[in-house]
């Protein structure tokens, strides 16, 4: 098996939802992965919350720096707002009883399936976390599939078409998980 190791990898439990499509995705169609999923609306708010958290982040430190009140005010709605786009994702993802571990990068996942996907195979993946409690739809492509002892197939893809705010939803949730992981160990 070809190791491919371009981006740190993580093993954490996810629920991993997927939709194969027919062809590959258009990129002119903005490659949107949350339209073939039935709770995408709230994908999509999510989306669009973090990409304006993106597009805000430095004009916020540019005020904090100007009036540290009117900075620390302007953090605190923004920890309202993620704290009600979190209640609404958790009343859409409620069933953690079938997530799986997978292996997550930046690059990609590896995750099991009960049925082979033939290499090269476009996939729409849902893959929602429960702690921190955080859903995203994203393109992929089938690298890799094998047989796994009683627990199906082992899947490998590769993310396509990632935006900065996708790559980021997914290098902070390795990192949260890192973390979590971290303080978990006995000093």
């Amino acid at each position: 098996m070809d190791e491919r190791r371009d981006y740190f990898r993580l093993t954490l439990n996810a629920i991993v939802e997927l939709k194969a499509l027919a062809a590959k995705p258009l990129v002119t169609s903005g490659a949107d992965a949350t339209s073939h999923f039935t709770s995408s609306r709230i994908l999509q708010t999510m989306a669009e919350l973090k990409r304006l958290e993106l597009d805000g982040g430095q004009l916020q430190q540019q005020i904090k720096d100007a009036d540290r009140a009117l900075g620390e005010y302007l953090n605190i709605l923004t920890r309202k707002i993620d704290v009600l786009a979190q209640f609404c994702l958790s009343s859409q993802v409620t069933d953690y009883a079938s997530a799986q571990a997978i292996e997550l990068s930046e690059g990609g996942l590896m995750f099991h399936h009960s049925e082979p996907l033939p290499e090269h195979h476009w996939l729409a993946l849902m893959l929602s976390f429960e702690s921190p409690l955080m859903a995203t739809a994203l393109h992929a492509q089938v690298i890799r599939c094998e047989p796994d002892r009683g627990n199906g197939y082992l899947i490998a893809a590769e993310f396509l078409y990632l935006n900065a705010a996708e790559r980021q939803q997914i290098s902070q949730q390795i990192m949260r998980a890192q973390l979590e992981s971290a303080r978990r160990k006995p000093q």
